[in-house]
C-alpha cells in the first residue's frame, strides 16, 4: 500500500514557482542570494565571499547560481549603506565594486551577478527576506 506524504508549510505560506532571492540572515551577518533552484556546492573565495556552484548542471545553467556575502554590517558601513534600507542587488554589487574595484570581491560579483542585473532582485536589510 502507497503511503500518502504531506508537508505542512508555515502559517500564510504558499508553494509556487522559484524566482531568484536575496535576503540578510542578521544572526550570522550575511547576504545569501540563490538565482535558481537546485543544489549547489559552496566555494570559498575568501574571507567575505562564497559562490554557490551549480551541481549536476545542463550546458543551458550558469557554472554559478547564487553567492554569500559576510559580514555585511562591517561592508555596508564601509561603503555607506544603510543596513536599515531596501536596496536593489544591483545598488548593492555597485557600491562594493566602485569602492573595492578590482579586489576578489568585486570581481567575483561582476562575474557571477552579470547575467542577472535585467531581473533586479530586491533587498531589505531590516527583514528576514525579500524577493
Amino acid at each position: 500500500m502507497e503511503q500518502r506524504r504531506e508537508v505542512n508549510l508555515p502559517s500564510g505560506m504558499k508553494l509556487g514557482k522559484f524566482r531568484p532571492v536575496a535576503y540578510y540572515d542578521k544572526h550570522m551577518d550575511c547576504l545569501r542570494v540563490f538565482t535558481r533552484d537546485c543544489s549547489v556546492t559552496e566555494k570559498r573565495v575568501d574571507g567575505f565571499i562564497t559562490l554557490h556552484k551549480c551541481n549536476h548542471r545542463s550546458d543551458f545553467d550558469p557554472e554559478y547560481v547564487g553567492f554569500t556575502l559576510k559580514g555585511i554590517r562591517h561592508l555596508f558601513d564601509t561603503v555607506g549603506l544603510d543596513l536599515g534600507g531596501v536596496y536593489t542587488l544591483t545598488e548593492i554589487v555597485d557600491r562594493i565594486v566602485k569602492f573595492r574595484p578590482g579586489s576578489s570581491v568585486s570581481t567575483v560579483l561582476e562575474l557571477v551577478y552579470k547575467d542577472y542585473k535585467d531581473d533586479d532582485i530586491h533587498v531589505e536589510l531590516d527583514g528576514e527576506l525579500a524577493a
